[in-house]
């Protein structure tokens, strides 16, 4: 009788496991668990996404923003206080030329600087960087859109003792 009690209670711990497995909490079944499944079927959905075929689409990359030739507004320097601004941006695609491009700032107290610049459109603002002579390169970026950009100009060298702080804020015009 001990040994039919052993196995009657070995037998039912086994029925339960096995309840308990076949039971049990369900899971969600995906598309990817089925490995014999075309990778290339099913579908998906976002709010704001699109289609499938959208969102796969290679040319998803926003275009550069399309700089009109001349942007004029205002420079501030930490030393100078406000100032007037003139970039003259050549693009080409996603960039900006040398040695047509150009930046030129001026302030009240006769400091200014000048000089070409060359760099990079994206569709969120510019990167550039330039010379304002010996030993005075300048780097910047400024972010907005075809109609205004605001960003800052870093100085390096012995400008860098004269020009702190440079920000600028410039909208399209007409070149002179």
């Amino acid at each position: 009788m001990k040994g039919f009690l052993k196995f009657l209670t070995i037998s039912a711990a086994a029925v339960a496991l096995i309840a308990g497995i076949t039971t049990g909490s369900a899971r969600r079944a995906y598309a990817q668990d089925n490995n014999d499944a075309d990778t290339e079927a099913g579908s998906w959905s976002a709010p704001g996404a699109g289609s499938a075929d959208e969102a796969t689409t290679p040319d998803s990359k926003a275009p550069p923003i399309p700089l009109a030739e001349c942007w004029e507004g205002d420079v501030s320097d930490k030393a100078d206080g406000l100032g007037s601004i003139v970039f003259e941006f050549i693009q080409d695609g996603n960039k900006i030329t040398k040695p047509d491009s150009g930046v030129d700032a001026g302030w009240s107290d006769q400091a200014f600087f000048e000089g070409p610049i060359s760099g990079k459109v994206t569709s969120k603002g510019i990167t550039f960087k330039g010379n304002a002579g010996k030993g005075c390169p300048f780097h910047g970026s400024g972010k907005g859109d075809d109609v205004e950009l605001g960003g800052k100009i870093t100085f390096g060298g012995k400008c860098a003792k004269f020009f702190k702080h440079v920000r600028f804020s410039i909208s399209p015009t007409t070149c002179e």
